[in-house]
């Protein structure tokens, strides 16, 4: 062998290597970008909102989408290093404080009231029965005059921010607990479904939605999400009366999950059924002295009235030309999809992913941290179109300095086809047939037991 064959076997074993590590310089890079894209967004509050500060979290999403498909395409990057990413992403918006949301008061209101031993269905925060345990940052509650709407476990972790200090921070680090434990859930199903920890990771832990809305906004939504991740994880156990209580935990977060309940039921059992119901039970009972009006007060208020950032809803509207008889419709639509999982023996993650995605593209009400409760089923399944959602979603913030300024919110049409045509369009067209030619993981076979089902 000459002497210039060895070199140029060297420089060929050298282009190999820097081809092997180029993907992976490619997903860090961007997802450095990203970092910086989103600390611009949070801490330079005098850019003007709608334009062009809502270019940041633009271009934070599109470094989002070009890091999860260099980790999807190439070699798997070092997992450590997403995480290093991740995490920092959240460090850099921790110390802000809420300025795109104000609900993080409701949260801490909700709290004291508990540790003040006053049931938080008994009275919304405005009554005159609670003017004596007022705090300074009451005037920042929104909305009141309407009772809370969140569920038991829900009280029981604003209490419990509150035992540890009641600030805006403590709500963050229990929030990001939560986060954090939910990424570890999906790199452990990624890992034992044979999908590419490394994508899964960058889907979840690098949204940009995620980051902002926990990190920044302080919206307690990933509390949730880790234990719709832990349903999916304890599913895989074959532990019915486990899946029932967890699922049951999740729907004690918010409402939403309990519309997969039929499916889960139908596919481990009654028991699974049972332990959801006495989950359930044991946490309303602390809290049942306020009697049912007042604990449905806020939700009904809520399920008649509110509306944001609506996408097919409007068109039901359209239709029914009544927002009662389209609200009840968009709801039948809802258990119809519910049904349809139940009745097709959808596996859980498939279940909760169409479940709550029909409830996203349906709601009459979609804030932008609605949409993250899709993430951890999209994120495993690399599933573009509620991916999508959840760039499209910071459209939702477009009226949020006209409101300040007016106590208005203004939504012209544009906005909300800006929002929801692009999603529904992508959808559409990965389900169309001439896309079936290839296994796809949204048609799987009745029964199928849990496994690999994303892409």
């Amino acid at each position: 062998m000459t002497l210039h064959s060895i070199t140029n076997q060297g420089r060929s074993a050298a282009g190999a290597r820097a081809t092997a590590i180029s993907p992976v310089a490619f997903v860090l890079l961007f997802g450095l970008f990203e970092v910086a894209t989103l600390a611009a967004f949070g801490w330079l509050d005098g850019i003007e909102l709608p334009l062009p500060r809502l270019l940041l979290p633009a271009a934070a999403f599109l470094c989002y989408v070009a890091a999860g498909l260099g980790a999807t395409r190439g070699p798997a990057a070092p997992l450590v290093l997403l995480w290093g990413v991740g995490i920092l992403a959240r460090l850099v918006l921790l110390p802000l404080a809420p300025e795109l949301s104000d609900d993080i008061y409701r949260y801490l209101w909700d709290g004291h009231v508990l540790r003040e031993g006053v049931n938080p269905y008994a009275h919304p925060p405005g009554h005159e029965a609670l003017a004596a345990i007022r705090t300074e940052w009451h005037g920042e509650i929104n909305h009141p005059h309407v009772s809370t709407i969140y569920p038991p476990l829900a009280q029981v972790l604003f209490g419990l921010v509150n035992l540890a200090g009641g600030t805006i921070l403590a709500a963050k680090l229990v929030w990001l607990c939560f986060d954090l434990g939910c990424a570890v859930l999906l790199q452990g199903i990624a890992a034992r479904t044979g999908r590419n920890p490394a994508r899964v990771l960058v889907w979840y832990l690098w949204s940009p939605l995620l980051i902002v809305e926990t990190a920044w906004s302080a919206h307690f939504d990933a509390v949730g999400l880790f234990f719709l991740t832990a349903v999916i994880r304890v599913a895989a156990w074959k532990r019915p009366t486990a899946l029932g209580a967890v699922l049951g935990l999740a729907a004690l977060v918010k409402f939403a999950p309990t519309a997969a309940l039929p499916p889960l039921a139908r596919r481990y059992g009654l028991r699974t059924l049972v332990a959801f119901i006495a989950v359930c039970a044991i946490l309303y009972l602390p809290f049942a002295g306020a009697g049912v009006s007042a604990l449905t007060a806020g939700l009904r208020t809520y399920a008649r009235h509110w509306s944001a950032n609506e996408g097919a809803f409007s068109l039901v509207l359209h239709l029914a030309g009544d927002p009662v008889r389209a609200r009840v419709a968009v709801s039948v639509l809802v258990l119809a999809v519910a049904g349809y999982a139940t009745w097709r023996r959808f596996s859980v993650e498939r279940a909760l992913l169409w479940i709550l995605g029909a409830g996203l593209l349906l709601s009459p009400t979609v804030h932008p941290w609605y949409v993250l409760w899709v993430l951890p089923m999209a994120a495993l399944r690399g599933h573009a179109p509620f991916l999508l959602a959840g760039g499209l979603a910071f459209l939702g913030y477009w009226g949020l300095a006209g409101y300040e300024a007016t106590g208005v919110w203004p939504q012209p049409g544009w906005n909300r086809a800006a929002m929801w045509l692009p999603v529904w369009g992508l959808l559409l067209w990965r389900l169309a047939p001439s896309r079936t030619t290839t296994p796809d993981p949204e048609r799987e076979e009745p029964g199928r037991e849990e496994g690999h089902e994303g892409e």
